[in-house]
């Protein structure tokens, strides 16, 4: 893997079939895109940026794909390879609610101990806007305009405990409790695919 116009492996094919929710020919094909796309077989930050922000021109996408960058690359190497790729695109397009939740949970929980701070919650929060643009935000109601404004809310309704922290179980325990907060932790990322 990695030459332009390599073949997808047995082993990573079987990786794929038994890790994923999509079929050989679905693999296959998305393989072909993927070495089309990015030849060298792996993609780095500063592509996944270029690449995303072409999905968001009226705002800065830069940080956010950061995040969802970070979110992808699971080897912390540095690139997100196609194994990766698709593990995290299976995740988020065609894994189970609860799947779709631990994947935010993971980009949110910014240094991976588990549990999400203010600042945590702030830091993608703000990334979101930046990519929304200033014309979606003057769109939002008076009281959503404000990261940090959504963050305290974020917050109150999520963290039980008032520990100041948001575990997983309390994320996931938050999402069951009420719909409309999953798409704003989600910034509708999955709306569509149930």
């Amino acid at each position: 893997m990695g030459k332009s116009g390599s073949k997808l492996n047995k082993k990573t094919l079987h990786e794929l079939l038994e890790n994923t929710n999509f079929s050989e020919e679905e693999i296959k094909q998305l393989y072909k895109g993927f070495h089309r796309d990015c030849p060298t077989g792996k993609v780095t930050l500063k592509e996944f940026k270029y690449i995303y922000g072409r999905f968001f021109p009226s705002g800065n996408a830069d940080d956010f794909a950061k995040h969802v960058f970070r979110t992808f690359d699971t080897n912390k190497d540095g690139y997100v390879d196609f194994t990766e790729f698709m593990m995290a695109v299976s995740m988020t397009s065609r894994g189970s609610v609860e799947d779709k939740l631990r994947w935010t949970f993971g980009m949110y929980d910014l240094d991976r101990d588990g549990c999400i701070t203010r600042d945590e919650m702030l830091s993608i929060l703000e990334a979101i806007y930046d990519m929304m643009g200033p014309e979606v935000i003057d769109s939002l109601p008076l009281e959503e305009r404000s990261p940090a404004k959504r963050r305290d809310k974020i917050f109150e309704l999520l963290d039980d405990n008032e520990d100041a922290v948001i575990t997983l179980e309390e994320f996931l325990h938050g999402a069951q409790r009420d719909k409309a907060l999953v798409d704003v932790l989600t910034n509708g990322i999955f709306k569509g695919n149930k």
